[in-house]
């Protein structure tokens, strides 16, 4: 009987070891402990916010103190009144400090300006396990030296992955909660955007426009803001919010680094994870 269990033992741990070669030989980590912060896309992190803590990971939101904001943050995410698990809202010194202690990946939403060099150097400097961290940057150049220097940073810290995700025109970002589906925003997102026209193509966007295109590098100008906001036809310099955060996440539980401009395709849902998997295995 003993001999038996112990046979059963030996096959169980042989399974668990393919599992683990598994996970590792394609890049993907089951669970983060994520911090996101960031000067731009702010309904970029949130998206990110809500679909990491619906996949069971840990994610802490850096924001403002107000209260109101945050609640009106958490409305965006799941209407009035949901009654949801919450990614953790961050804002004191200590509660910052205590997310950085223990984060495996960061990431940094940076869509129109960058982050102050301050405030990578503290980040970095309070997070002594991070293993992975992710950038949403800007097509066209224009943070370039942003990246650089981020990525100057990283290599000095050996463990540190670097992943860079450019956007074009962020377009969309909700509903997520409709008909069962969790891709972005609740409906009350659509209801914040008063220009009748702008809400109009982008409830388009997040119903036609949902595909993924990845392009190596930085090889697209940066877009015309005025022409890509008035249509939901996808392109090479427009990117979805909700695309774009489930890139982040997909990338951030990568053991590689990718480097990428994330355009938009025709696509009535988002890839799925093996998409995901493929699409960045790809570059």
């Amino acid at each position: 009987m003993v001999v038996s269990l112990f046979g059963k033992c030996i096959k169980n741990s042989i399974w668990i070891v393919l599992v683990l070669v598994v996970y590792s030989r394609f890049g993907v980590v089951t669970a983060f402990n994520l911090v996101v912060v960031g000067p731009g896309a702010e309904e970029v992190k949130l998206i990110v916010g809500k679909l990491a803590t619906k996949s069971g990971d840990k994610c802490s939101i850096i924001s403002q103190p107000d209260e109101k904001f945050k609640q009106k943050c958490r409305n965006l995410m799941y209407g009035k009144d949901a009654d949801d698990a919450l990614p953790t809202f961050v804002s004191t010194g200590e509660e910052i400090g205590t997310a950085l202690e223990t984060a495996n990946g960061i990431i940094i939403t940076c869509d129109k300006s960058p982050m102050e060099e301050k405030l990578l150097n503290t980040l970095l400097d309070n997070a002594p396990v991070v293993k992975h961290i992710c950038l949403l940057s800007m097509m066209g150049g224009r943070l370039r030296p942003s990246e650089e220097s981020l990525r100057t940073k990283c290599s000095e810290r050996a463990d540190i992955l670097l992943s860079i995700i450019r956007a074009g025109t962020l377009k969309g970002g909700g509903p997520g909660n409709v008909e069962g589906s969790e891709f972005g925003l609740s409906k009350y997102f659509d209801a914040t955007i008063f220009d009748l026209l702008e809400a109009r193509n982008s409830m388009a966007f997040d119903k036609f426009t949902l595909g993924a295109k990845v392009t190596p590098g930085d090889p697209f100008p940066a877009a015309a803001t005025l022409f890509s906001s008035s249509s939901f036809e996808p392109s090479d310099t427009t990117t979805s919010r909700t695309v774009a955060a489930q890139a982040i996440l997909n990338a951030i539980k990568r053991d590689v680094a990718i480097d990428i401009s994330l355009s938009s395709e025709k696509g009535n849902t988002p890839p799925t994870t093996e998409e995901w998997s493929n699409l960045l295995s790809a570059v």
